[in-house]
């Protein structure tokens, strides 16, 4: 098994033909002339709207975090990887995933892709926190740099949901895959994150993570020691987070190979 996950990744960064860069250009043309910016920052943007309007100045912070863990987050990735499937199904005279035997990397590159673009969301909501909170007294240089390490745990322990729809999409439909992983972790992973089995499951991950670094709990609820970082937990998140995103990534690969060894 060992062998499989170094021979997955040997494959992706040290292909001969077409090489990696080569297929980031293709990958990278298919998204001109797409609505994916006005999509990042409307999707983005709605977290702290959403927040301001139900819970008004005194918890837009925490709120805001909560909403784009609980939903945007997710939502957005589901979307771009939607808005993805579509552009395979008329590429073209581009590459297209179902007739090229090197889809894994191409997968590779399609997930490259996304984490750039949900890193760009992840500047946005800050600058939205920050130009809010501005308005309202502002914030303190370690509450930004505090806010700005919360914000990327959130993208680094969301890497592997990337790889996992890719992944889910070779058996269920595209829009049903987004449905159900976005109601997935808005309705059950706050469950699950209130009890001992949440290292279990990975939609928990990012939620732990928040409240290791500010007492966010996955209720919504700010806990009255915020102050004080969990190690462990934080810890523990991240690098489960990191480990399912190998996993997920390698079996992504191995679908691959066994679908080109059906050709």
């Amino acid at each position: 098994m060992i062998g499989s996950f170094l021979r997955s990744f040997t494959e992706v960064f040290w292909m001969r033909e077409p090489n990696l860069t080569a297929i980031f250009s293709s990958e990278h043309l298919k998204l001109k002339k797409t609505k994916r910016y006005s999509l990042l920052f409307s999707v983005t943007l709605a977290a702290p709207v959403l927040a301001y309007l139900i819970g008004g100045v005194l918890i837009f912070l925490p709120f805001t975090l909560y909403w784009w863990e609980a939903l945007f987050l997710f939502l957005l990735g589901g979307l771009l990887f939607l808005g993805d499937v579509k552009r395979e199904k008329s590429a073209g005279d581009f590459q297209n995933i179902e007739s090229t035997e090197i889809k894994k990397q191409i997968y590779f590159a399609k997930v490259a892709l996304n984490f750039r673009t949900l890193f760009g969301a992840s500047f946005i909501l800050f600058g939205a926190i920050y130009l809010v909170t501005l308005l309202y007294g502002g914030l303190l240089q370690a509450e930004s740099l505090r806010l700005i390490v919360v914000i990327l745990a959130l993208l680094v322990t969301s890497l592997w949901n990337i790889f996992f729809i890719y992944y889910l999409s070779n058996w269920l439909n595209a829009s049903l895959v987004v449905v159900i992983n976005s109601l997935l972790c808005l309705f059950i992973a706050p469950l699950v994150a209130q009890t001992k089995l949440w290292l279990l499951f990975p939609y928990t991950y990012h939620y732990k993570v928040v409240e290791a670094l500010i007492g966010l709990k996955p209720n919504g609820v700010q806990s009255p020691d915020f102050l004080n970082v969990d190690w462990g937990m934080f810890g523990s998140s991240v690098g489960s987070a990191l480990l399912s995103a190998v996993l997920f990534f390698w079996l992504l690969g191995r679908r691959s190979d066994v679908q080109n060894s059906k050709k």
